[in-house]
């Protein structure tokens, strides 16, 4: 079931106990981006690769953002349903160090299967990426992949989420997951705003 189509501002009083506020959220410089990375709205969707309300969504918000051109989308790994959740997300980012998101990002995201090491290992490496390099690139870039993983867990946290997917759109926070239709009105609004 679809979560109501209820955008609150983005909670003051959370981002001032935390001294963290919404450029934080959106521009970490840890964060990949993917589509425009001087998009006039951003999107940032809390996430689980283990999560099927996030498969599921995941083909209509990709069409969303290259049909608009505007869009950009950063997605925060909140890996919250288990270890090999925590996995893929490792892994994922771990292959953004060696220029491979998008593509291995796609690959688990595709998997309809429950997780294993070898699901996501197998979906990255049938998209042609090096899983050995990876994992190399994982053991270099641990400390830091976990302190993106850790921020994203913590803002999460700020916000009151209760599960993935979230989203903030622009300034707004979406708690739950949207439809097509839902998103793009959502991005329409935070064009408006701003006119």
């Amino acid at each position: 079931m679809l979560a109501a189509f209820v955008a609150t501002p983005l909670p003051r009083a959370a981002a001032a106990r935390s001294r963290v506020g919404l450029s934080e959220i959106l521009f970490d410089p840890a964060l990949p981006v993917l589509a425009n990375p001087d998009g006039d709205v951003t999107i940032a969707e809390f996430f689980d690769y283990a999560c099927p309300y996030c498969k599921v969504l995941h083909p209509d918000l990709k069409e969303i953002v290259e049909q608009d051109g505007g869009i950009r989308l950063v997605m925060k790994d909140w890996p919250i349903n288990g270890d090999m959740a925590m996995y893929a997300s490792r892994m994922v980012l771990a292959a953004e160090r060696l220029g491979h998101y998008k593509t291995a990002h796609a690959a688990v995201m595709e998997i309809t299967a429950p997780l294993t090491h070898r699901r996501i290992d197998d979906a990255m490496r049938s998209q042609g990426v090096d899983v050995g390099a990876v994992r190399d690139a994982l053991d270099v870039h641990l400390e830091e992949i976990d302190a993106l993983l850790q921020r994203n867990r913590e803002q999460a946290r700020l916000l009151s989420l209760r599960g993935t997917p979230s989203f903030l759109i622009g300034a707004r926070l979406y708690r739950g997951a949207l439809t097509p239709g839902q998103i793009r009105e959502a991005v329409r609004q935070t064009r408006q705003g701003r006119s």
